[in-house]
């Protein structure tokens, strides 16, 4: 029985952390904010109705947040991700709903405005350069999970061309395209 517990609380434990949107929602100001933060760099998501929009108030974390890298928002919530933390405004008629599903959602996160996020494999076999063509208009890119123990750095062992993504100096890597 011992086992089970302990056995159900680590499988808590490793889920992403879910706030109530219910006990922050409205404000004596009568404005609607929620303050949303990503942990130890853990993804975190917050359930609040996001119809009217999404948009950040103040910032509280040092690591930047940016929509549709770093956080997002679908209509069941919002999702932080990589350690920023932030007080959000909701529903002020700005923004579209469904920018960005929530992390471990569909194939990646996909930044604001710029549609469904591909995945590519791009490898540097033996050190060598080699180009990885992605179809259609390739805007950003951004490492969804590293292959290699090499180091893949923007700019040194990996970047965008038109038409798709380099890779040299051994860098492997499946990269979120957008």
């Amino acid at each position: 029985m011992t086992r089970l517990i302990l056995a159900v609380l680590a499988l808590v434990a490793a889920l992403p952390q879910v706030a109530r949107a219910d006990e922050r929602y409205y404000h004596d100001d009568g404005s609607r904010t929620l303050r949303c933060e990503s942990k130890g760099n853990r993804d975190r998501y917050c359930p609040v109705d996001t119809r009217g929009g999404v948009r950040i108030v103040d910032q509280y974390s040092r690591n930047a947040c940016v929509l549709g890298r770093t956080w997002g928002y679908d209509r069941g919530g919002i999702w932080v991700a990589h350690g920023c933390r932030a007080r959000f405004e909701i529903g002020g008629g700005y923004g579209r709903p469904g920018y960005g599903p929530r992390p471990g959602y569909g194939d990646g996160r996909p930044g604001y405005g710029y549609g469904e996020p591909r995945i590519v494999r791009c490898e540097s076999r033996d050190g060598r350069s080699r180009f990885c063509p992605v179809p259609g208009r390739v805007r950003e890119a951004d490492i969804r999970r590293q292959l290699s123990r090499t180091p893949c750095d923007y700019g040194y062992s990996w970047g965008l061309r038109r038409g798709g993504i380099w890779v040299d100096r051994g860098c492997r890597a499946d990269f979120v395209v957008y």
